[in-house]
């Protein structure tokens, strides 16, 4: 009687104990995703004489068709105490149209990171994206179409460098209206690989945002990225300017310039890339609209004039398609 007598309390205790375990560190995880369905062909299915289809946003691992990559992802937050939370995302490589996920076999292959956030900034560590891309595809007037992205076709996107694996990533607070992000990438054991850097610093304060990036390159002998990009909003018009060199480790370098206004309760754009290097423009011109709740219409066209060696061929592309975000 005396032995139950004492572990009774013993085991009020640990349930107490397990509970205020959960209430400080179970983190509040939340499910979302993007779905993008839609009608049309890339750039180089036109070269190829290939015929318009449907797609998913994430035939081919994504970043071809229609105007985002079809996915869903899994991320939460958690209070660990003293200010600090810790935090984490995963995220699947693009859902194609039979329902494969990523070509490349990698089923969260466009996120799998942890990391720790409170009045320091935030830091991540794993599978992200790019610094260069995090700090400026929010300056992109269309999102970074897949299949008509002007700056993408014409490879001087500012945000144009792929996703890194064991990538160690700090983002500052917004101080007097500026941003600092870094990140590092160390040489590890590749074969002609090394340690890549990336520094970004965006201003935004009003109408006006503006972003600086540059990213080494991870291989010896490799070209370095570096980009600014800026748009103003004029209520009636939004208008986006940059620059990019580098992308990809490619010799492209050039302008973009863009512009969007809402007509009729449609965003109506145009955006206009070059590469000097190689003296190939490319045009996008973009239509879409809010048709449901977390629903949106789209219609994306892109023109390359001219075939960037390695890069892509010239030609026509564009998707008809419908977003559903959740």
């Amino acid at each position: 009687m005396k032995m139950m007598m004492k572990m009774i309390p013993a085991a009020v205790l640990l349930s107490v104990l397990g509970a205020a375990h959960a209430q400080v560190a179970a983190p509040a995880a939340t499910v979302y995703g993007v779905i993008d369905m839609s009608y049309g062909k890339t750039i180089s299915q036109d070269a190829a004489g290939k015929k318009a289809d449907f797609h998913s946003g994430g035939d081919e691992g994504g970043g071809s068709y229609g105007n985002s990559t079809t996915r869903i992802g899994v991320k939460g937050s958690a209070d660990l105490g003293s200010g600090i939370k810790g935090n984490f995302k995963f995220e699947t490589g693009g859902i194609g149209t039979d329902g494969s996920v990523s070509s490349g076999g990698t089923f969260f292959s466009r996120a799998a990171w942890v990391g720790f956030s409170g009045s320091f900034g935030e830091v991540r560590l794993g599978r992200q994206d790019s610094v260069p891309f995090q700090s400026s595809i929010d300056l992109d007037l269309n999102g970074a179409s897949n299949v008509a992205s002007a700056q993408a076709n014409a490879a001087v996107g500012s945000w144009l460098m792929p996703r890194q694996s064991r990538s160690l990533q700090y983002i500052s607070p917004v101080m007097s209206d500026f941003k600092v992000q870094a990140g590092f990438v160390p040489e590890g054991n590749v074969a002609n690989a090394k340690a890549a850097y990336s520094l970004a610093l965006n201003y935004n304060k009003g109408p006006l945002a503006l972003s600086a990036t540059h990213q080494t390159s991870n291989v010896n002998g490799g070209k370095d990225f570096s980009s600014v990009a800026g748009n103003y909003d004029l209520g009636v018009v939004k208008l986006m300017a940059g620059y990019a060199t580098g992308a990809y480790g490619t010799t492209a370098k050039g302008p973009t310039v863009g512009v969007v206004a809402p007509v009729a309760g449609f965003n109506i754009g145009v955006n206009y890339s070059r590469d000097t290097n190689a003296s190939a423009a490319a045009t996008e011109f973009f239509v879409n609209r809010q048709v449901f709740k977390n629903t949106y219409a789209y219609f994306d066209y892109g023109h390359l004039d001219k075939t960037i060696t390695g890069w892509s061929p010239a030609g026509n592309g564009y998707a008809l398609g419908m977003i559903y975000v959740f």
